[in-house]
Order: C-alpha cells, then structure tokens, then sequence
C-alpha cells in the first residue's frame, strides 16, 4: 500500500519508523527543508520526497496527517477530494464546525477518516473496557485522569488540545458515552496566549470525571484511576510493571456511621505492545477491508466539541450544557 505521510517532525518520525516497519510504501511531504533531509537520510528516495502534499496526491491509496492541527482541514480536504483515505492525527480539526465537514466528505465517498487517538489502543485500555463491563468494580461512580509532566508547550494549541483530549476520548470510550456537563478552570502561566493548566470536570449523567493536564510537573504522568462501588482500578501508562492495580476498597454504612475497608490489591500484568504500532495496523487494515475505525470521525468531532465547551465554561466561568 502506498501511503503520504505529512509531516515529518518528531511525532511523523515515529509515524515513518511503523509504516516502514509494516512495509508500506511510503511518501513524505513536509515544508521544513531540514525535516526532507532527514527523511531522505532514513532511507526514503528523493523522488517520494516533496514540498507539498499536491505532489503524491494521484499516486497514493492513503494519506496519514502529522502536521500541526490548524492545517488540517486543509490537508485532510485536499486528500477527501482526490478519494483517499485519511489517518489523521489528533485533534481532528480547532472547531467542532471544521470537525463536521471532514466527517461529511469522507461518509460522501465513504472513505475512512481515523482520528489519533492512541489511548484507545493500549492494551491496558482493553482491559478497563473488560472490568467495567463485567461488574468487578461494581457500578462506577468516578474517574479521574492525571496527564502531566515538564516538557516543551506545543504552540499550535493549548494543553487542553494537546494532552487533556486525549483522557476525554479515552473516558468516552470506556464508558461509550459523552458527557452531557462540562466545567473547566484553565491558566496561561507562561502569557503565551493558549492554556499550559488545564482542569476539567465531565458530567455523563451518572458518573462524573475530571482531567488535569500541565507543563509543569516535574515528574512525568499519565495515569487513569476508575473509582467503583467495589473496587478502584488504577492505571499507569507509563509503567512497564504492574500497569494496572485493582484495589478491593469499599465504603459502607454501619448504624450511624461509616466504615472504610480496605481489602486486597490485585495486581494486572498487560502485553507489551507499542500503541501506535497498533493503531496504524489497524488504520491499514480498516482501508484494505472498508471497515469502520475503532476511532473515526464521528469521536474526533465529539472530544472537538466537548474541549470548545470546557473553554467556553473557563472563559465564563459557568457549567456548560452540551444539551442544549
């Protein structure tokens, strides 16, 4: 299969070490100079190596989108009107409204559109997808994302578009659902302009959820805990051991009082495997057989909307209704 990828900054580096590993055919586009020598020095020949998307557009089968978000309406258009599929990186688009037309060109054609987001190929998340569904962490009744740590601000967006989303999609997938309230309080700390702290709190009618995302942590982060009537479950993605603990707390009433027992911690190794080495098999096995992605248009339009409410509830201070 012959697929363009756009844009070969430190994210498309990985893009190009999977796709070459999955023996894909492939072509970079990119408009830094610096960035086509080194993907040309990676071993892709010069002639599949341009400027401008425009260049491989007649001759590939897919393209996969690593560019900054505000491009790619564009860039995902321009592939939609030659009949490719796209893989595009997360956010879909700034704006639920550019969200909805991407969404609208490739079910035209139908054609795949699969949004980046990761998480919900980790294996870890597949087990959480299990405990939920079968009743070990009895009805769940809370779920907090921590995903922190100091590193270099992206200036394309703010941190709730570049980390927060990620938790916000991920929880819409554990529980199938999307909030119906959203609350945010955010913070420009650096004055750039764009958000570096980030709280939101989602409301899914009958479980709540909070995300926190920051710059500034000085250790990195990226855990879920899922909070139930039987059990909690912690995840932590960045561990290579014991990811995930399932600790058998529980609160209950006793007279006029309540009493809190901790019982046992049950410990769940899970399959090493990178999650977007997954995420792009899938993306190419969604195109060989027409089938629908795990994460498709229709989420990435979803977490857009869900992330321009939580601004909104940040700039006025006020509980926003996606209801309404």
């Amino acid at each position: 299969m012959k697929i363009m990828l756009v844009g070969f900054g430190r994210w498309g580096s990985n893009h190009l070490r999977i796709l070459k590993m999955l023996n894909m055919d492939v072509y970079v586009v990119d408009s830094n100079e610096d960035s086509r020598k080194k993907a040309l020095e990676t071993g892709i020949p010069q002639s599949k190596i341009s400027d401008s998307y425009d260049s491989f557009l007649d001759e590939v089968d897919a393209v996969d989108v690593v560019t900054p978000a505000d491009t790619h309406l564009e860039v995902c258009s321009a592939a939609f009107e030659k009949g490719k599929d796209v893989f595009v990186e997360k956010p879909l688009a700034l704006n639920s409204g550019d969200c909805r037309k991407l969404c609208k060109m490739a079910e035209k054609d139908k054609k795949i559109l699969q949004v980046g987001h990761v998480f919900r190929f980790d294996p870890a998340t597949n087990f959480m997808v299990e405990k939920i569904k079968d009743g070990t962490l009895g009805e769940i009744k809370w779920m907090i994302g921590n995903f922190y740590g100091f590193k270099r601000p992206r200036m394309d967006a703010g941190v709730s578009w570049s980390d927060s989303l990620h938790y916000i999609d991920l929880f819409n997938f554990l529980l199938g659902k999307i909030p119906v309230k959203v609350l945010a309080r955010m913070q420009d700390n650096l004055g750039r302009g764009m958000d570096d702290s980030s709280w939101i709190s989602l409301n899914y009618g009958d479980v709540d959820a909070e995300v926190r995302a920051n710059y500034f942590r000085p250790k990195k982060k990226r855990e879920v805990v899922i909070i139930g009537s039987d059990a909690t479950l912690e995840c932590d993605f960045t561990s290579s051991q014991d990811k995930i603990k399932i600790y058998k707390n529980t609160h209950a009433k006793n007279e006029n009082t309540w009493v809190a027992t901790q019982g046992e911690v049950l410990t769940q190794e899970i399959m090493q495997a990178e999650p977007l080495v997954l995420e792009l098999e899938s993306f190419i096995d969604c195109v060989k057989n027409r089938k629908k992605p795990l994460a498709d248009g229709e989420d990435g339009y979803n977490v857009v909307k869900i992330i321009e409410a939580a601004y909104r509830s940040a700039k006025e201070g006020k509980l926003i209704n996606l209801e309404e």
